[in-house]
Protein backbone atom coordinates (compact mmCIF):
# COMPACT_ATOMS: atom_id res chain seq x y z
CA UNK A 1 0.00 0.00 0.00
CA UNK A 2 1.38 3.18 -0.67
CA UNK A 3 2.24 6.12 1.54
CA UNK A 4 -0.44 8.63 0.16
CA UNK A 5 -3.47 5.63 0.74
CA UNK A 6 -2.13 4.72 4.34
CA UNK A 7 -2.15 8.72 4.69
CA UNK A 8 -6.03 8.40 4.12
CA UNK A 9 -6.90 5.71 6.18
CA UNK A 10 -9.12 6.37 8.84
CA UNK A 11 -7.28 5.88 12.04
CA UNK A 12 -9.60 4.58 14.64
CA UNK A 13 -13.03 3.51 14.04
CA UNK A 14 -14.36 5.67 17.43
CA UNK A 15 -13.39 8.86 15.26
CA UNK A 16 -13.38 9.75 11.83
CA UNK A 17 -9.69 11.26 11.64
CA UNK A 18 -7.99 9.94 8.88
CA UNK A 19 -3.73 9.26 9.50
CA UNK A 20 -2.94 12.06 7.71
CA UNK A 21 -5.31 14.01 10.01
CA UNK A 22 -4.08 12.71 13.44
CA UNK A 23 0.08 13.30 11.88
CA UNK A 24 -1.44 16.99 11.86
CA UNK A 25 -3.16 17.28 15.09
CA UNK A 26 -0.03 15.58 16.72
CA UNK A 27 2.21 18.11 15.35
CA UNK A 28 0.34 21.08 15.67
CA UNK A 29 0.19 20.52 19.88
CA UNK A 30 2.29 20.41 22.74
CA UNK A 31 -0.08 18.13 24.54
CA UNK A 32 0.58 15.20 25.96
CA UNK A 33 -0.56 11.54 24.37
CA UNK A 34 -3.80 11.45 26.30
CA UNK A 35 -5.39 14.62 25.64
CA UNK A 36 -3.46 14.81 21.76
CA UNK A 37 -5.14 11.17 21.16
CA UNK A 38 -8.44 12.57 22.47
CA UNK A 39 -8.35 15.02 19.82
CA UNK A 40 -8.10 12.59 17.11
CA UNK A 41 -9.82 9.98 17.97
CA UNK A 42 -13.03 12.20 20.36
CA UNK A 43 -13.31 9.15 23.05
CA UNK A 44 -11.01 7.40 25.68
CA UNK A 45 -11.39 4.34 24.77
CA UNK A 46 -8.36 2.17 23.79
CA UNK A 47 -9.10 -0.02 20.80
CA UNK A 48 -6.54 2.03 18.62
CA UNK A 49 -3.70 2.51 21.58
CA UNK A 50 -0.89 0.43 19.62
CA UNK A 51 -1.16 2.53 15.95
CA UNK A 52 -1.85 5.81 18.18
CA UNK A 53 0.85 5.94 20.49
CA UNK A 54 3.33 4.55 18.15
CA UNK A 55 2.27 7.36 15.26
CA UNK A 56 2.37 9.98 18.34
CA UNK A 57 5.71 8.83 19.28
CA UNK A 58 7.09 8.87 15.46
CA UNK A 59 5.61 12.47 14.84
CA UNK A 60 7.39 13.51 17.90
CA UNK A 61 10.38 12.57 16.66
CA UNK A 62 9.94 13.06 13.12
CA UNK A 63 10.75 9.70 12.20
CA UNK A 64 7.49 8.68 10.38
CA UNK A 65 7.70 5.12 9.16
CA UNK A 66 3.48 4.90 7.79
CA UNK A 67 4.18 1.44 6.64
CA UNK A 68 4.26 0.36 10.26
CA UNK A 69 1.61 2.15 11.46
CA UNK A 70 -0.19 0.18 8.34
CA UNK A 71 0.98 -2.98 10.43
CA UNK A 72 -0.22 -2.19 13.89
CA UNK A 73 -3.81 -1.29 12.26
CA UNK A 74 -3.86 -4.36 10.37
CA UNK A 75 -2.65 -6.88 13.74
CA UNK A 76 -5.26 -4.39 15.27
CA UNK A 77 -8.42 -5.34 12.69
CA UNK A 78 -7.15 -9.19 12.89
CA UNK A 79 -7.69 -9.30 16.36
CA UNK A 80 -11.00 -7.34 16.34
CA UNK A 81 -12.24 -10.28 13.90
CA UNK A 82 -10.49 -12.87 15.31
CA UNK A 83 -12.66 -11.82 19.16
CA UNK A 84 -16.01 -11.45 16.63
CA UNK A 85 -15.53 -14.97 15.28
CA UNK A 86 -14.98 -16.20 18.93
CA UNK A 87 -18.00 -14.84 19.98
CA UNK A 88 -20.52 -16.07 17.38
CA UNK A 89 -19.16 -19.27 16.96
CA UNK A 90 -19.88 -20.24 20.34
Amino acid sequence: MSDEEILSLQICECGEKTVGEAIEIFQSTYEPYKIAKKMVTGCNKSCCRSPLTALFNMTFSGNIDLQEIKRLMDLRNDRFGQLIDNLTSN
